[in-house]
């Protein structure tokens, strides 16, 4: 009886250490770019398209949003990813659905299942 609450146990834990590692969002930087100290969010900029001003290319961020959550709470990820970066401003590259698929029930008619992904290129200007 002990070897199977101990297997439950560590099966359980495992469960939680997986689900804790998936993230709906990140950043990663360019390679051979420069790092800056973290920005304030608030200051960031959402752009959708480049900018005129000369800035530094620093990495990509990325979101991939729930349908639960709104576009403030969006815009504040990505702001806060690129913060984290240095950056000054972030460049909405991509906004797209993925279909994922179609999802049966038997009490239901079948529903389309879509996943959203939105990438930009998080920048610092030159002053």
């Amino acid at each position: 009886m002990n070897a199977k609450r101990t297997s439950v146990l560590i099966l359980g834990v495992m469960i939680i250490g997986a689900a804790a590692c998936y993230r709906p969002y990140g950043s990663r930087y360019y390679p051979h770019t420069p790092r800056f100290e973290p920005t304030h969010p608030a200051r960031v900029e959402l752009l959708r398209r480049e900018p005129r001003r000369d800035h530094i290319r620093l990495g990509e961020v990325w979101i991939n949003p729930e349908p639960w959550m709104s576009a403030y709470d969006v815009e504040g990820i990505l702001q806060e990813k690129t913060a984290d970066m240095g950056g000054d401003a972030l460049v909405i590259v991509a906004d797209r659905f993925f279909n994922e698929g179609v999802h049966y029930s038997y009490w239901r008619r079948p529903v389309r299942v879509y996943d959203r992904q939105i990438v930009g290129i998080a920048i610092r200007y030159r002053y």
